[in-house]
């Protein structure tokens, strides 16, 4: 897994060309980080709230921005 897939996506989410990520708890902003065993999690910086992306929602993500990027 890439971080750069990630972080696009969320760069895209703010301009509106693919569905935005959003915190469950506040509907705020989420970011993304890797921690040192190169789990990619987004986090909300309003709450505590924390998660760890699976390789099904990485999946999502990463086609999402190659269907962005090809068209």
């Amino acid at each position: 897994m890439k971080i750069q897939y990630v972080s696009k996506y969320l760069a895209l989410a703010e301009e509106g060309l693919v569905p935005n990520l959003v915190c469950p708890m506040d509907q705020g902003l989420l970011f993304c980080n890797q921690d040192l065993d190169e789990n990619i999690f987004l986090y909300c910086l309003s709450c505590d709230y924390k998660n760890n992306i699976g390789s099904i929602l990485y999946a999502k993500i990463v086609d999402q921005v190659e269907k962005v990027k090809n068209d």
